[in-house]
C-alpha cells in the first residue's frame, strides 16, 4: 500500500491530516510548500522563517487561504489546532505546536543543527534538507533520536538519500556493493569564490556562495561523506577520486585496479564521477554467482564481468522530500541517518590565509571541503568545514592545505561547535559508535 493510501487512512481514522511544520521559505521552501500542500494526508500547519513575509507568500504560492501571523506561541498554536497556516519567525519553536513532524530547509547548517536538536528533545519527528548539518553532528542527533521517542532523519529527493535506496535495493538483491556515488554536473574548480560565478548566479537566479559551493566541490563532497557515514563505508582517498565516467563506464572503471579498474580497496566505498551520469546516483555492484551473473546479462543489466551498475537518473530534491514524512510518521523509520562515523568533510584553503583572518564559511573567500577517512581526520586534529565559518586564523595556512583545530579560535557561542564537540567526546569515549 502507497504512502499516499496509508496516510488517507491515518487522516481519517484520526479526524485531521499529519501537521507539517516547515522551516525556511526560501526557493527549496516554497517547492516543499507546495508539494505538501499538494499531497494526501498531510498539510502544512507552520511555517518559520526569519522574514515572515516570505513564509506568508509560500503559503499563498501554494493555494492556501487561512494563514495567519501568530502573534505569539499560543496564538500560533491556537491556529494549528484549528487547522489553519500559523506563520512566525522561530523555528526552534516549532516543536512546541503539537506538530506531528517538522521539515527543515532553511540552508544553514548552524539553524539546521539546532532545529534537530529543538526537535528531538520535544519528542517530534524531524527531517533536514540541510545535509551539511548532517555531515557535521549527525551521529549524535541520530543517536538522540534513536534513545528517544523521534525520528530523525535527511529527507528524499537528495542524492546521498537516493544512493542509499539503490543501495538498499541492491542488497535485497544478494549483491556485493563495490561503490555507491553520485555524478556531478558542475565543474570542479576549488578555488571559486562568489565573485567568480556571479554572473552564472545570476542568471540562474542563485546567491553566489551558494552556486559556489556546487563548483568549489564542497557540496559534492558533504554528500557523499554523508553516504559514506549512513551506510559505513569509506573515502578511499582524500577528496575522492572523482574521475571522469560516463554512465556506460561505470561498471568497468569503478572496481578494484586489480581487476582493471582505479580502486586501491576493495570496496565499499563512496565516490562520485564526471561525466554524462549527473544528475543521477548509481550503485556498482558484485555477483558472486556465476549463475545470477549469467542471469543479470541475459537480462541486459549493464556491465561487465560479474560487475553491474544501477543507476537512477535523477533526484528531485524538494518534490520527494514528503516521501519522508510518511517514513517518519507511518514506519517510524529514517529514511537516511548516519549509522557510523565513517567520513568528515575538512576545510581546506582555497589561497594563501594570513593570520588574523576571520574565515567566511561554504561557498565563501576562504575554505572548500574535501572529505576525508573520518579516522585519518581525528588522527590529524582536521578542522570540519561547517566549523569553519567565525573562526580567527592563528597562523598562516598555504592554499591547499587542509585546515587543522590547532589553526584556528572556534567560536565557541556557536551551538552547533557545542554540538560537535559533544559528539566527538561521545564517539572517543566510545558512547556512541
Amino acid at each position: 500500500m502507497s504512502y499516499t493510501q496509508r496516510l488517507s487512512e491515518r487522516e481519517a481514522a484520526l479526524g485531521r491530516p499529519v501537521r507539517v511544520g516547515i522551516v525556511g521559505a526560501g526557493q527549496m521552501g516554497t517547492g516543499l510548500v507546495a508539494q505538501v500542500h499538494r499531497a494526501r494526508g498531510m498539510e502544512v500547519a507552520a511555517v518559520a522563517d526569519v522574514a515572515v513575509e516570505r513564509a506568508e507568500a509560500a503559503l499563498a504560492a501554494a493555494g492556501r487561504t487561512d494563514v495567519v501571523r501568530a502573534e505569539s506561541m499560543e496564538h500560533a498554536a491556537e491556529v494549528v489546532a484549528a487547522g489553519g497556516a500559523a506563520v512566525l519567525d522561530d523555528g526552534l519553536r516549532l516543536a512546541e505546536l503539537g506538530l506531528d513532524i517538522v521539515m527543515e530547509v532553511s540552508g544553514i547548517p548552524d539553524v539546521a543543527a539546532q532545529v534537530a536538536l529543538s526537535c528531538v528533545l520535544a519528542g517530534t519527528d524531524v527531517a533536514l534538507m540541510t545535509v551539511e548539518a548532517d555531515v557535521t553532528v549527525g551521529l549524535l542527533l541520530a543517536r538522540m533520536a534513536g534513545a528517544g521517542s523521534s525520528v530523525y532523519t535527511v529527507c528524499r529527493g537528495d542524492e546521498p538519500v537516493e544512493c542509499l535506496k539503490l543501495v538498499e535495493y541492491a542488497e535485497d538483491l544478494g549483491l556485493e556493493v563495490v561503490v555507491a556515488g553520485k555524478g556531478k554536473n558542475n565543474p570542479m574548480r576549488p578555488t571559486d569564490v562568489p565573485e567568480d560565478v556571479a554572473e552564472e548566479a545570476a542568471r540562474k537566479g542563485m546567491n553566489p556562495k551558494m552556486l559556489t559551493s556546487f563548483t568549489d566541490g564542497t557540496k559534492t563532497q558533504i554528500e557523499m561523506a554523508a553516504l559514506a557515514n549512513a551506510t559505513g563505508y569509506r573515502i578511499e582517498t582524500p577528496g575522492m577520486h572523482g574521475a571522469a565516467v560516463d554512465l556506460d563506464g561505470l561498471a568497468e572503471a569503478l572496481r578494484p585496479a586489480a581487476e582493471g579498474g582505479i580502486l586501491t580497496t576493495d570496496g565499499p566505498v563512496v565516490e562520485y564521477v564526471t561525466g554524462d551520469v549527473a544528475p543521477g546516483v548509481f550503485v556498482v555492484v558484485r555477483s558472486d554467482s556465476e549463475v545470477v551473473t549469467e542471469e543479470l546479462h541475459y537480462l541486459r543489466l549493464p556491465g561487465e564481468g560479474n560487475h553491474f551498475q544501477l543507476y537512477r537518473p535523477y533526484h528531485l530534491a524538494s518534490v520527494e522530500a514528503p516521501l519522508s514524512i510518511g517514513e517518519a510518521v507511518l514506519e517510524r523509520r529514517a529514511s537516511f541517518a548516519a549509522t557510523a562515523w565513517s567520513a568528515d568533510v575538512i576545510a581546506t584553503a582555497k589561497s594563501d590565509l594570513a593570520a588574523g583572518t576571520v574565515l567566511e564559511g561554504i561557498g565563501g573567500h576562504h575554505v572548500h571541503g574535501t572529505a576525508h577517512d573520518a579516522d585519518e581526520a581525528r588522527e590529524q586534529d582536521l578542522l570540519p568545514i561547517a566549523l569553519a565559518a567565525t573562526s580567527e586564523l592563528l597562523r598562516d595556512v598555504p592554499a591547499g592545505q587542509a585546515l587543522t583545530y590547532a589553526d584556528v579560535r572556534l567560536d565557541a557561542s556557536r551551538p552547533l561547535v557545542a554540538m560537535r564537540r559533544m559528539q566527538d567526546s561521545m564517539l572517543k569515549n566510545g558512547v556512541i559508535r
